[in-house]
């Protein structure tokens, strides 16, 4: 368990520690580093982790901008920045809290022209890559039934997941199949960096 300040009847009575449980308010009042919090769903985690954010803000002088505070659904990004809000006021703004897909845009957003990009860049969802992949297959008048949108996509999928680039899988090419596999990977990187 956390070295943490005794749990005295002023403590207790404390505003970001009321209606907290034992274990709670020792998440919520542990030391500098990290705090891995795991429970059951409707265990209060979420109450855990607003707490914690406005523990260090109003009684460790951590910064707002130091705070990154992740989840998975922007639903509950929103949830969590306002019991944040609620609990600190609107210091807790402009702190970073969202999901793990839009801090990630945000941060390569800030250094897109560093890798080709414009900062407006769009991140295309499997539907979006299966659309783009069929247009270029029919630009390319490839035979939708030697080689499906599906089985192309794939195919580039796998050199990406290998960290083979669409020149790189040019230039390796061996066989008319993996040729026109690469043909579309050239074109759809061309067309994604438009």
């Amino acid at each position: 368990m956390y070295d943490c300040l005794p749990m005295t009847d002023s403590a207790a009575d404390h505003p970001l520690l009321r209606g907290l449980n034992p274990v709670q308010r020792e998440a919520v009042m542990a030391p500098d580093g990290p705090v891995l919090v795991i429970a059951g769903a409707g265990s209060g985690k979420t109450r855990v982790l607003t707490h914690r954010i406005a523990w260090l803000l109003a009684e460790h002088g951590v910064w707002r901008n130091e705070i990154l505070a992740l989840t998975f659904t922007n639903k509950a990004a929103g949830e969590m920045r306002d019991r944040v809000v609620e609990l600190v006021g609107p210091q807790a703004n402009r702190m970073w809290v969202s999901t793990f897909h839009s801090s990630c845009a945000r941060i390569l957003r800030q250094d897109a022209g560093l890798l080709g990009y414009r900062k407006e860049f769009s991140i295309y969802d499997q539907a979006d890559a299966l659309r783009l992949v069929d247009y270029v297959r029919k630009d390319l008048d490839l035979d939708p039934k030697r080689f499906t949108s599906r089985s192309l996509h794939n195919a580039i999928s796998s050199k990406k997941n290998d960290l083979i680039t669409a020149s790189m899988a040019r230039d390796s090419a061996s066989d008319a199949i993996e040729i026109r596999q690469a043909e579309v990977y050239v074109e759809y990187q061309r067309r994604l960096a438009e």
